[in-house]
This record gives structure tokens, C-alpha cells and sequence, in this order.
């Protein structure tokens, strides 16, 4: 009998919570974006920003060391041409890196940022492709 009160009234909550929350809205310009790296994998608080300059903090939770590139880009972010002699993805459209953030440690780099399509990516050989990228929007101001 309890558990169908309570039913109700967390469904409830987890609507209320979904109402009051607005992912697809954009950080304004000038906001501080967390991306945090872990072995393999990009994950970003935001996932877009208002053009503008732009303080990203890194932080490398992994047991590597790992970099950190800002490419400006319409491809998929898991579509980047990759150099085989290499085994890193092509840079183009790079404005902005990080090249290296030691295991435990974080950094961080300031871009102004204009309105487009963006990936981070780790760009350590092998790393882009083992999915260490995440796409990235900055939305007009």
C-alpha cells in the first residue's frame, strides 16, 4: 500500500526536476567549461556555450597523461580524419590546446570562441580513436 503512494509522488519529482531543467540552453559567453578526461573519454558539463571568450578547465582523472585540442569543425565529432603514419587525428581547424596534462592534474586554456561546431579531442596517439572526443556547440551571443 505504501508503494503505491510513493510511486506517484516520485513521478512527480522526476517530472517537476525535468520541467526546471533546460539542457539545450547555452551557457553565456564568459562562463568557465568543465571537461573532464578519463581513459578514453571526453565528458563536458555543457554542451554549448554563447560565442564569446572562454575559460575551459581540464581536469585528467585518468592514470595517463592526456592533451587537449579545441578543433573548430562541421565533421562529426568521431569522424576526424586520422594520419595512419601517425595514429593522431588531423588538426585542422585547431584554436586552442592543451598539449599536455599530466595524470591527476588539471589545466586550463581561455579561447574566444566564435559561433560553429567544435570537438575536443585527446590527440596522444591512439587516443581519438579509442573515443576520447566530445562535440561541442558555441551558439551566437
Amino acid at each position: 500500500m505504501m508503494v503505491t503512494r510513493f510511486v506517484p509522488a516520485l513521478m512527480a519529482l522526476v517530472l517537476l526536476g525535468a520541467a526546471c531543467a533546460n539542457p539545450a540552453e547555452s551557457a553565456p559567453a564568459g562562463s568557465q567549461v568543465v571537461a573532464e578526461l578519463s581513459d578514453y573519454k571526453i565528458v563536458v558539463d555543457v554542451p554549448s556555450v554563447k560565442a564569446g571568450k572562454i575559460k575551459i578547465g581540464v581536469r585528467n582523472l585518468a592514470v595517463m597523461e592526456h592533451s587537449f585540442q579545441v578543433l573548430k569543425t562541421d565533421l562529426p565529432q568521431d569522424k576526424l580524419p586520422v594520419d595512419s603514419a601517425s595514429a593522431k587525428a588531423k588538426e585542422d581547424g585547431k584554436v586552442g590546446e592543451i598539449a599536455s596534462i599530466p595524470a591527476g592534474k588539471s589545466a586550463s586554456v581561455t579561447i574566444d570562441l566564435v559561433p560553429g561546431n567544435y570537438v575536443f579531442i585527446c590527440n596522444i596517439a591512439s587516443h581519438y580513436q579509442l573515443g576520447m572526443h566530445a562535440g561541442f556547440t558555441v551558439d551566437t551571443p
